[in-house]
């Protein structure tokens, strides 16, 4: 697991070295369009503390000592990750895919080339979309797995092989996609985390960001008919 986090990090270090950063820089200036409320935000920072107390108390129990406290935090921590990350799929309808999410997809968001191309994305784009549902999904297998497994430990029985592969590499795939958003927010796109601070974005990062995001809104509000 250390070493696929770890060759993840030396792959993201070669790409910003060799591609750069892509698009308007988000600054402090001129942030009038909300893209997230202050629940949005809250919910984010749980969930990202959370994730980070289960890979802590995970690794620990996992290569450190499989004993019972390190075990019964991170169920408890893992119980309330599921409840917040579940809470999140109340926004799901931004999250769904839209027609022009294809040409985002084919292109890898413009990634891989050194120039910066605003390609069609909603509030949030194809990368994201694709971002939100695995992290929902790795969820799921981590507090299903973990759920027997944990009830392994307390009856002191031995684990299952499968059960532990298959959280194990969920746990890993999980953590990676992590690195990788972090790697995005702070780096790919620079100053991109600010937007957790006010939760506002200036309209010029928008129109480089997210161009459709403002014809969706107008669309979403049209009445039933409407051409």
């Amino acid at each position: 697991m250390m070493v696929l986090i770890l060759v993840s990090v030396l792959v993201l270090g070669i790409h910003y070295k060799r591609k750069g950063s892509k698009g308007v820089p988000l600054d402090d200036s001129n942030n009038v369009i909300e893209r997230f409320t202050r629940f949005e935000r809250i919910l984010h920072f749980i969930r990202a503390f959370t994730f980070i107390i289960l890979t802590i108390s995970g690794l620990v129990f996992m290569f450190i000592e499989a004993n019972k406290p390190s075990g019964l935090i991170h169920s408890i921590i893992g119980i309330i990750f599921f409840i917040v990350s579940i809470a999140t799929l109340v926004w799901f309808k931004s999250y769904t895919f839209k027609p022009y999410d294809k040409l985002w997809l084919r292109h890898l968001g413009g990634y891989l080339s050194k120039e910066s191309a605003s390609l069609p994305a909603g509030k949030y784009n194809a990368g994201q979309k694709v971002f939100f549902w695995m992290t929902i999904l790795f969820t799921l297998i981590l507090t299903g797995t973990g759920k027997f497994l944990m009830g392994n430990t307390v009856n002191e029985t031995e684990p299952s092989g499968m059960l532990l592969l298959i959280h194990g590499c969920a746990a890993a795939l999980s953590i990676i996609s992590i690195v990788g958003h972090i790697y995005l927010s702070l780096w790919a796109n620079k100053g991109t985390w600010r937007v957790l601070k006010s939760g506002k974005v200036s309209e010029k990062w928008v129109q480089s960001h997210h161009p459709n995001w403002e014809i969706d809104k107008v669309k979403s509000k049209a009445p039933k008919g409407h051409i």
